[in-house]
């Protein structure tokens, strides 16, 4: 299972090594020699004599399920690319032009909901996200530079020190984000729509949901489990219930998931009512069974009753 797992050979039987001897292995390969951490109650973690912290959570995930030898070639790939990303330059050496091009919005899980540990790389994330703009319950809106090899969310010490101020930066985040690419956008049953891509920013896409569905005039439910994936119900008529039922149940399959996983971990459980510009959590888990339940707040019952008034 996983990094976890020991070889198939019949001429060996010895245990496959595990991700932190990949990933220290391939680091002292490109000249970098690392040590082990293990914080209490978080994941084993490599420290560079220079200072740099290596997580690993991220590229566990990639990994899991893989042979050891399709392991070994993938950490391989992801410390090549993060050795190269280290040659890019800073936020603040960026000039305007090519900060308005790089410059993303993302939804990020807000810090104040988890303790303040920051976001994106896990618990031990240092990246100080106080400029982070509400978005919705237990999320915020956070600005990242998209570098061909990586992609850094800015801490909010770098920004007095950016090329753009803060409200253009969050303009042109805004239109980067809606122009990232995605892979499928689909209905795939019923009023249910799927957006999925490689971007990391697809998720995201949420914060302008006209840019994907056109104008709805009763608002979205939607949901966004990950960083990859967005799934939708604009709200069209008394059906539209039975669509957010369905929708309900692919978010479940999708946090259940456990022979995948979740990419970058799990971004909300929730399901989101959108309407003229707010937007609150439509759904919660019962606390004896952890079954997820359809909560109908007073604005999302007045867009339901006037979708199926004007059916």
């Amino acid at each position: 299972m996983g990094w976890f797992g020991r070889k198939q050979d019949d001429r060996h039987d010895e245990p496959a090594p595990t991700l932190v001897v990949l990933a220290q292995r391939a680091l002292a390969e490109r000249g970098m020699e690392t040590t082990v951490e293990v914080p209490a109650g978080e994941q084993a973690r490599l420290v560079g004599t220079d200072g740099r912290v290596f997580l690993l959570e991220n590229l566990a995930a990639q990994v899991h399920g893989e042979t050891p030898d399709v392991q070994a070639d993938m950490v391989a790939e992801h410390f090549d690319r993060m050795i190269q990303a280290y040659s890019e330059p800073a936020p603040e050496e960026l000039g305007a032009d090519e900060l308005r091009q790089r410059i993303r919005l993302r939804i990020l899980p807000d810090p104040s909901a988890d303790g303040g540990t920051g976001l994106g790389a896990g618990p031990s994330d240092p990246t100080d996200l106080d400029y982070a703009r509400p978005f919705a319950p237990g999320l915020v809106l956070g600005l990242c530079v998209d570098y061909p090899t990586m992609v850094s969310t800015l801490s909010g010490p770098t920004l007095p020190r950016l090329a753009l101020g803060i409200d253009e930066l969050f303009a042109f985040g805004q239109l980067g984000t809606d122009d990232e690419p995605v892979d499928e956008h689909a209905e795939i049953a019923p009023g249910v729509f799927i957006v999925e891509g490689e971007s990391l920013f697809v998720a995201s896409k949420a914060v302008n949901l006209p840019a994907l569905f056109g104008a709805a005039g009763f608002g979205t439910v939607f949901a966004i489990p990950h960083r990859h994936l967005l799934l939708a119900v604009p709200i069209r008529d008394a059906s539209s219930i039975t669509s957010v039922q369905m929708l309900a149940g692919l978010v479940v399959q999708v946090l259940t998931d456990g022979e995948h996983g979740l990419p970058g971990g799990v971004l909300s459980p929730l399901l989101y009512f959108s309407r003229h510009g707010r937007v609150s959590a439509v759904s919660g888990f019962d606390d004896e069974t952890g079954a997820m339940r359809i909560e109908v707040d007073e604005r999302f019952q007045e867009a339901l009753e006037q979708a199926a008034a004007a059916s």
